[in-house]
C-alpha cells in the first residue's frame, strides 16, 4: 500500500499522530469547526435521536482523526462509528471517546479504508449492514488527501441512507484574481470555473513534511456541488468560515474553510 497515496496517507500519519494535534493553529482550527458544527445542526440537517423512534441513528467519522466531528455530534447519534487508515489516529479517537465517557456501543474506532477499489474486511470486521444506512457521512479536513475526489465523494454517499446527510469540511480555493465577494465577513475572491482548482504546489509549501500526502490543496464551491451531484445528492449547501486560519504549510501563511452538505436523494 505504501506506494499508493492511501499508503502514503497511513505511513504518515501513523506517525504524525503523536505530534499534530499539539500545534496551537491544529488545536484553533478544530475549535472553529466545532462551534461551527455545534451550532449549525439544523443547517446540517440531522434531528436529534429522541428515544422515541426505535431506529438506531448513526454517524460515519471518515478519515475521522481524533473525532472532531464525532466529539461535537455524537449526543445526536445512538452511534458514531470513526473510520480512518491510521492505527496512530484511531487511538487519538479512542482517547475522544475516553474522555466523553462514551464506550465501543456508542463511539467505535475502525480500521479501514472504504474509499479502495476493492474494500477489504475492517478492524474489528463490521458487516455490509454496519457499514450502511448511516445518517450522516462527514469527511474533515481529509478530501484534499484523496486522489480520485469524485469516486470518493460517490463511495461515501452510497454509505448514506436515504434522506441522509454527507458533510465535507475542507480547505475553500481562494482565487485573487477575480471579483471580490464579501462572504460572513471575509473578504474572499472566488473560482467560479467548474471543476477548476489550483495545483498542489501553488498554495503548499512542497517542502512541507504532509505535502507528499495531498492530492488537492482546496475545493471550489462549484468544484463541490459537482461531486454531491455526481454522487447522487442534492440540496447542497455551502458556508465559508467567517475568518482565515492561520496556516503553516500554506505559501501565504492564511487559509479559509468551508463546510458544505447536501442530501443523499
Amino acid at each position: 500500500m505504501g506506494e499508493t497515496l492511501a499508503g502514503k496517507n497511513q505511513a504518515y500519519w501513523n506517525q504524525a499522530s503523536q505530534l499534530v494535534f499539539k500545534d496551537k493553529w491544529v488545536h484553533d482550527l478544530q475549535n472553529q469547526i466545532s462551534e461551527f458544527l455545534t451550532g449549525s445542526v439544523e443547517w446540517i440537517g440531522v434531528r436529534p435521536n429522541t428515544g422515541e423512534d426505535s431506529r438506531q441513528t448513526k454517524l460515519m467519522d471518515y478519515a475521522c482523526g481524533n473525532g472532531i466531528v464525532s466529539r461535537s455530534l455524537h449526543h445526536l447519534f445512538s452511534k458514531c462509528i470513526g473510520v480512518d487508515l491510521s492505527d496512530g489516529m484511531l487511538d487519538k479517537y479512542r482517547a475522544t471517546a475516553a474522555e466523553l465517557g462514551l464506550d465501543k456501543s456508542h463511539m467505535l474506532a475502525v480500521q479501514g479504508d472504504l474509499l479502495a477499489p476493492t474494500v477489504g474486511p475492517t478492524n474489528p470486521q463490521l458487516t455490509e449492514e454496519e457499514l450502511n444506512g448511516f445518517d450522516l457521512v462527514a469527511i474533515c479536513m481529509a478530501l484534499h488527501h484523496v486522489e480520485d475526489i469524485a469516486w470518493a465523494t460517490k463511495r461515501l454517499a452510497e454509505r448514506l441512507r436515504p434522506g441522509g446527510v454527507l458533510l465535507i469540511i475542507d480547505w475553500a480555493t481562494l482565487d485573487f484574481s477575480n471579483q471580490t465577494e464579501q462572504q460572513a465577513g471575509v473578504q474572499t475572491n472566488w473560482e467560479n470555473h467548474h471543476h477548476h482548482h489550483h495545483h498542489m504546489h501553488d498554495i503548499i509549501d512542497p517542502k512541507h513534511p504532509a505535502a507528499h500526502t495531498i492530492s488537492h490543496d482546496s475545493f471550489s464551491r462549484d468544484q463541490i456541488f459537482s461531486l454531491f451531484e455526481q454522487a447522487g445528492c442534492g440540496e447542497s449547501q455551502f458556508v465559508l468560515a467567517d475568518r482565515l486560519s492561520p496556516v503553516p504549510g500554506a505559501r501565504s501563511g492564511e487559509m479559509q474553510l468551508f463546510w458544505a452538505r447536501a442530501t443523499k436523494l
